[in-house]
């Protein structure tokens, strides 16, 4: 069962719509994943909260040999697999994963690296793709850095297992690691919300930085960018790539604006687009730069009334997005920033500039400043962003 689990992994990895570099594809058949994730988390279906699968259990073994990603850590607490092992319900947020395998090697093929390069990783997770890494350009050439120690002594026992030995160290990313530096490539694995100084002045002029934009878990956004001096541009992949933020940037809770209903009053007022405009494919990415990232919740009021969508975000603002049974929409919406509004803009925009994929939109990077532009850096449309995460700014606000 394994071995046809495992070639039928391998057969999903490459094909005419991801084509995969020769050495690559050798990575993948030789670096075995189940060696990385020797349990992982999935939520339970009944209640909040997780269960443990793990090793010899059919299901590791089907999804481990898959292209799901695998949660492996919760609130930075390994206590949890204990306690789950005992038969107690855990409840916590994910803190690291052995990320999509498919993701993986589109990142790794797009970052284009050659013999003889130095790359620094930043967010070494299980450890599955440093070996990956190794694999291709040899432990002498690859630091991967995890801000969590106990994640850092199991990704290298593993990888000593197969006679890798990668300079790791437990440290924050976004200091990047100096003492390695400097660097052909930084790929991050973690979302960031900017393109850190550190990065930028780690890396050679002509290298490249690969990392997702944190834009609170919307739009999936892969900047690949190259350096040159204290900046950094390039397009966007045109993939989808979501993966956790820094763990100082995780935000605690949901925007107060989910629950303060003191401040939820608001005039009524027509919209023709519907409450999941913001989370549809391919508008989303364009709504994340446009108007930031946001929060959803949805549910039917206990008198009846037609289903409510709220949208919301860190600094208060909130939407209350009401379907008639008609088929109309009307919003309601407050805070410093009018969201929907936003949205409706957003929108327009980019019906008007053709509905353009991700990849014609590109950014350039420097410590102090984001800028979003479509097809050219010297482009007319040009955008600076807000690096709180919340869009494009000069669009509407309050």
């Amino acid at each position: 069962m394994t071995a046809e689990l495992r070639a039928a992994f391998l057969d999903d990895l490459a094909g005419p719509e991801r084509p995969l570099d020769a050495e690559w594809w050798s990575a993948f058949r030789d670096v075995p994943r189940d060696l990385f994730v020797p349990y992982f988390f999935v939520p339970l279906t009944d209640r909040p909260g997780w269960r443990l699968v793990e090793h010899p259990n059919p299901e590791w073994t089907r999804r481990v040999w898959s292209n799901d990603p695998l949660i492996t850590q919760l609130d930075g607490n390994d206590q949890h697999a204990a306690a789950a092992r005992r038969g107690e319900v855990v409840n916590g947020v994910s803190t690291s994963s052995s990320s999509a395998p498919s993701l993986m090697a589109l990142m790794l093929q797009a970052l284009d690296v050659h013999d003889d390069e130095h790359i620094l990783e930043i967010g070494t997770g299980t450890g599955y793709n440093t070996a990956l890494l190794c694999h291709r350009l040899g432990s002498d050439s690859v630091t991967s850095v995890d801000v969590d120690a106990c994640v850092i002594d199991r990704a290298r026992g593993c990888l000593a297992d197969l006679g890798y030995a990668p300079t790791l160290a437990a440290a924050d990313g976004v200091r990047g690691y100096a003492a390695r530096a400097p660097f052909d490539r930084i790929l991050a694995t973690v979302a960031a919300p900017s393109v850190p100084a550190a990065w930028l002045a780690q890396t050679r002029d002509g290298g490249k930085i690969l990392f997702p934009l944190d834009l609170r878990n919307c739009g999936g956004l892969l900047p690949l960018l190259t350096v040159q001096g204290s900046r950094a541009q390039g397009h966007f992949l045109p993939d989808y790539g979501g993966f956790m933020p820094f763990r100082q940037d995780r935000p605690d809770t949901a925007p107060k604006a989910f629950y303060d209903n003191e401040h939820h009053d608001g005039t009524p007022r027509a919209t023709r687009l519907p409450a999941d405009i913001i989370q549809a494919t391919p508008f989303e990415y364009f709504a994340a730069l446009m108007v930031g990232g946001t929060d959803w919740m949805e549910f039917i009021p206990n008198d009846g009334s037609p289903a409510q969508a709220w949208i919301a975000q860190a600094d208060g603002s909130w939407v209350c997005h009401i379907t008639e049974p008609d088929g109309t929409h009307t919003i309601r919406e407050g805070g410093p920033t009018r969201i929907w509004t936003r949205i409706e803009q957003a929108r327009q925009l980019w019906d008007n500039l053709g509905q353009p994929p991700r990849e014609r939109l590109g950014l350039t990077a420097t410590p102090d400043e984001l800028v979003v532009w479509l097809d050219d850096p010297n482009a007319s449309n040009r955008w600076t962003l807000d690096t709180e995460g919340r869009g494009a700014l000069g669009l509407c606000r309050s």
